[in-house]
């Protein structure tokens, strides 16, 4: 090989490389990614943020050639701020009109089951009821987590309800525990992990019905997002989708 011949090469070698680099940091926005303790999707464990969603984002990111760092937030905060342009995205949010006005968000990247969880003494009797309508004839005490999303069919229902709003995860099962609320809804999952935890798995139980199974997504700040990095996000997400990426994360979870 001549030297000519090597230096042109090498020439192309470290124009692939650049092209390279510049690829995988695409994105214009340095993501602040709000999270929150909210087992198995976001938790700090062994001096890290770690869980499902924390993986999927990381997976989504990396792929999207996107950064971001991440600051805990309360979820009634967490929209807040997305509203304002304090945070540029969080994660596991449900699509709505309302949050539609202020929000973009990316192509779902899994789903979410809302539960209704009763304790197991009264399982028959909160389970006679097979749906919402149903159910406030019966007229259960509910407790959610204050700025959550539980599907459209609640959105309407709800008022038929008297429904107490609390701010942290565990403290729904706490209440429902000791009876001081008949009903709690929360996400299947984190809802497991926290009666698991809490050493109540005889006495709390669910009904066969759910509130909602609904597409989640993440959420971006319309005020500090440019869509061209969303698009980029989608673009990954469906990459991850089409070589079961996501799906490897999400089931080693549940």
């Amino acid at each position: 090989m001549s030297i000519t011949t090597h230096i042109k090469i090498s020439a192309l070698a470290l124009l692939l490389l650049l092209l390279s680099n510049t690829a995988t940091a695409a994105c214009q926005t340095n993501f602040l990614v709000g999270w929150l303790n909210w087992k198995p999707y976001q938790r700090w464990e062994n001096g890290k943020v770690t869980g499902m969603d924390i993986e999927l984002l990381e997976a989504i990111m990396q792929t999207a050639g996107c950064s971001y760092e991440l600051t805990k937030v309360p979820w009634e905060r967490t929209m807040r701020y997305i509203k304002s342009g304090d945070l540029d995205l969080a994660l596991g949010a449900s699509k709505t009109a309302e949050r539609s006005e202020w929000a973009y968000f990316s192509e779902p990247y899994r789903r979410e089951i809302m539960a209704i969880f009763v304790r197991s003494n009264e399982y028959e009797k909160w389970n006679a009821a097979q749906n919402f309508e149903q159910l406030a004839d019966l007229h259960p005490r509910i407790m959610a987590l204050r700025g959550a999303y539980y599907g459209s069919t609640w959105n309407q229902i709800k008022d038929r309800f008297f429904v107490h709003q609390l701010n942290q995860y565990k403290q729904l099962i706490k209440m429902l525990e000791v009876q001081r609320t008949d009903v709690v809804l929360t996400d299947l999952y984190n809802g497991k992990v926290l009666v698991k935890e809490l050493g109540i798995e005889e006495e709390i139980t669910t009904l066969d019905w759910n509130a909602s199974d609904d597409e989640i997504h993440m959420i971006f700040s319309q005020a500090t997002v440019n869509p061209t990095d969303i698009e980029l996000i989608n673009d990954a997400i469906r990459k991850l989708r089409e070589t079961g990426k996501l799906n490897e994360i999400i089931n080693r979870y549940h």
